[in-house]
């Protein structure tokens, strides 16, 4: 393995085929900066141990602790060339299994005059015909996700057009330019709009075989809802639930709506169980269905994250699939990002489902580890390399990234490209950091040298370090590898940091 700094451990394939069921680790927490050896799990369980695998019984779980279990994070966003690869190679059969593969990717960055991201524009890609064959809202970072075909036996007629609406504004983009060949940037004579209210749904399968790890699960879901409150004191975070087993369970869905009382959510999450089941399969498409049709989504509000938590795919017929893309459109229409939390038991046809609902709706894709020593154990997701968090570091770095917003005068500085910072080892800092937005490359030029830059995701955690800046010379900062988001490029002063940040779009 090589070692990630304060981004966790990179797993390559190759250290996936040497690790044993349980490989102990140091899993870099986020939030205290600090690492943390995992070697054991304090459950008021006795491990039980199966050759080489280490694992915790599934019963006697009720003392399950937050900040235990470890996850990987895949943005196939950020790996768009590796992802193409896998579905004609490694991943094909799933997509022609499900009849699901997005394809004719186009992307959309919409700005305000001062460079400020336009949050929740209507953004409709339309064949030649002027039919729809896509809709989505816009993210925090003003961009949108769009595709001009979800099914790979039906050939859709070559897309043509982008119109986007705000307000009382529109726009036409004739010739829309493919992902492949760029981004297609629009500015918008409107004000800086920055909404304040986020909401989250969790979506969670609540069948037998998630016993080894729900009450774990459980632990981390309440725990992330107060770390991201302390993180955003003044948002108005409002979070709903929706429980789902199978046909023949004595329920399908059960659901809480949105709510802003903390209190209320934590209780209704801790009280449920796992039950029921029996096949493989279950309701995954009733709960999706429930959750992005039925929970009383606000239609401007600045951020709405779904994540779904299972560990088994969906029963696959062809109303299913229909079901699935009819959930999958809707979301990415009402601006609803799915995150898939996949646990021990998902096979590589749910990853890949998985997968595909996270692209389709401009979310990511995350998956427990083995690391934690808890639950039966995880496959390995199909990929070059990935990191290994603490899952609650890790959904709260999903949700910060989905939540910032730059405040108008952030977005006015950035546009004009430069800034002056006073601090006590130096009169005047002059630097200037550009493109932003960007979709990769980023330049940094300083008017002094600075010993050294940090790049930082917005929990704190540093990505890269930058030794010896010369004056008056461009530096390029390559962030394509990392997921869309809002990054800082910031340097040390005393116990503060000065930042610039950037908005990364892919």
């Amino acid at each position: 393995m090589t070692d990630g700094g304060a981004s966790g451990k990179t797993i390559t394939r190759e250290d996936i085929s040497r690790m044993p069921a349980r490989d102990d680790v140091r899993v870099m927490s986020s939030v205290s900066g600090k690492s943390s050896e995992i070697t054991s799990v304090s459950t008021g369980e006795t491990p039980a141990s199966t050759g080489d695998k280490v694992h915790y019984k599934s019963g006697g779980l009720e003392n399950a602790k937050a900040g235990v279990l470890t996850a990987g994070e895949i943005n196939d966003f950020s790996k768009w060339e590796m992802w193409k690869d896998l579905t004609t190679a490694e991943l094909k059969a799933h997509h022609k299994n499900w009849q699901m593969a997005v394809s004719a990717r186009y992307t959309v960055q919409v700005l305000n005059e001062i460079g400020g991201a336009v949050v929740n524009a209507r953004v409709v890609l339309r064949d030649e015909d002027d039919a729809e064959l896509f809709v989505a809202k816009t993210d925090n970072t003003g961009k949108a996700e769009l595709w001009g075909n979800l099914t790979p036996s039906i050939t859709s007629k070559k897309p043509a057009s982008i119109a986007i609406y705000y307000e009382d504004e529109y726009h036409l983009i004739k010739r829309p330019t493919p992902f492949e060949q760029g981004i297609n940037s629009v500015k918008l004579d409107v004000a800086c709009n920055e909404p304040n209210r986020v909401e989250i749904a969790f979506v969670v399968d609540a069948t037998g075989s998630m016993g080894d790890e729900i009450n774990f699960l459980k632990a981390e879901l309440n725990d992330v809802i107060y770390q991201v409150k302390n993180n955003h004191p003044t948002l108005d975070l409002r979070y709903a639930n929706v429980f789902y087993r199978d046909h023949g369970d004595n329920y399908l869905t059960k659901s809480m709506p949105f709510t802003n009382s903390l209190s209320q959510t934590v209780a209704y999450i801790s009280e449920q169980r796992a039950a029921g089941g029996g096949d493989y399969e279950e309701a995954v498409e009733i709960a999706l269905d429930s959750a992005i049709h039925h929970l009383n989504w606000t239609a401007d509000a600045r951020t709405r994250i779904l994540f779904l938590v299972l560990d088994a795919p969906p029963h696959n017929n062809p109303q299913i699939q229909q079901s699935l893309e009819k959930s999958m459109r809707s979301a990415a229409e009402k601006g609803v990002r799915i995150v898939p939390l996949v646990a021990s038991g998902i096979n590589k046809s749910g990853e890949y489902l998985m997968r595909t609902l996270a692209l389709a709706t401009n979310g990511t894709y995350a998956f427990l580890t083995n690391h934690s020593g808890v639950g039966n154990d995880h496959i390995e997701p199909s990929t070059d390399s990935y990191k290994v968090e603490l899952l609650n570091d890790l959904m709260v770095r999903i949700m910060n990234n989905f939540i910032y917003l730059p405040a108008c005068e952030d977005a006015q500085q950035n546009e004009e490209e430069t800034s002056e910072l006073k601090s006590p080892d130096t009169d005047k800092l002059t630097w200037k950091v550009w493109p932003n937005p960007t979709d990769g490359i980023v330049n940094i030029l300083v008017e002094e040298e600075v010993e050294e830059l940090y790049l930082m995701d917005l929990s704190g955690k540093i990505l890269q370090r930058i030794n010896k800046i010369k004056p008056n010379r461009v530096m390029q900062l390559d962030l394509s590898n990392y997921a869309a988001g809002i990054y800082l490029i910031s340097k040390p002063n005393g116990q503060q940091w000065i930042s610039k940040k950037v908005v990364l779009v892919k």
